[in-house]
């Protein structure tokens, strides 16, 4: 029964609409807390040791100390088609040290891309295999802190994190803060001024001039920027990214064959 109904939640979560934002799955995020004994010192963390059940009460302070410890910056995600090399972002390091955290744990080996959208962008992270929810489970149900910067936009290839999708049915309960296990790589290529304009009108929003340049020249989406945090960048790769997000997918974005990822740090 538990199996049925993750599976329903997973598909729940993947959306049809070529320009609908990317969303994390619907998780239960509340978790029994964890004992403390005030007679006891904590010890410090080792470089490989992860955070245990990290709740929405602790994660910020969890993955700032995890951080400290772990200062890496790039990471490597392969996949059948090739790999795809990241760099990760210092300014955001709560962003940060949640990717490298996980990767180190081996979460991601477990996953694949299961949403892809041609001239929109690649999505993965999750899978609705047991084990990883039952990795879920013993890293905790937690949401990472909003770490949005207008220096980071989504031009192509921008890491970013996915977020609730609820907010955009009720504008009232919006959200930013970031799945901590869902995330996408921005695919779409150049754009014109022409395009950029239509999409001001449609979202109620201002793309600057320099940002302008920026997606003339390299491509992106626009209408996604100061709604999820951008934590990295592809340095290496984009034509594996480009060839996974022209797969035949089915009617809810997931390709037809899976495409199994593991990540890297290096």
């Amino acid at each position: 029964m538990k199996k049925i109904i993750f599976t329903y939640l997973i598909f729940l979560a993947i959306i049809s609409c070529d320009d609908s934002p990317p969303s994390a799955y619907s998780q239960k995020e509340t978790i029994k807390s964890e004992k403390t004994v005030s007679t006891i010192k904590e010890k410090p963390l080792k470089k490989t040791q992860i955070p245990k059940h990290i709740n929405n009460s602790n994660v910020k302070s969890k993955l700032i100390k995890y951080g400290q410890i772990n200062k890496e910056n790039n990471v490597l995600i392969k996949t059948k088609f090739g790999d795809i090399h990241i760099n990760l972002y210092d300014d955001t390091p709560l962003h940060r040290a949640n990717f490298i955290m996980l990767a180190k744990k081996k979460f991601f080996d477990s996953t694949l891309f299961y949403r892809v959208i041609n001239n929109f962008m690649i999505q993965g992270g999750n899978s609705d295999k047991d084990n990883v929810f039952q990795k879920m489970a013993k890293i905790g149900f937690y949401r990472v802190p909003s770490e949005i910067s207008p220096n980071h936009i989504h031009k192509r290839g921008a890491l970013a994190m996915a977020v609730k999708e609820q907010y955009y049915k009720d504008p009232s309960k919006k959200d930013l803060s970031s799945s901590p296990y869902n995330f996408f790589i921005v695919q779409k290529g150049p754009i014109s001024d022409k395009y950029m304009d239509k999409l001001e009108i449609r979202y109620k929003m201002k793309i600057s001039k320099k940002n302008r340049s920026i997606y003339k020249k390299y491509g992106g989406n626009p209408h996604l920027d100061n709604e999820y945090t951008v934590f990295g960048e592809v340095v290496r790769g984009m034509k594996v990214v480009d060839e996974i997000s022209l797969l035949r997918t089915d009617g809810k974005d997931r390709p037809l064959k899976n495409v199994y990822l593991t990540v890297k740090v290096f």
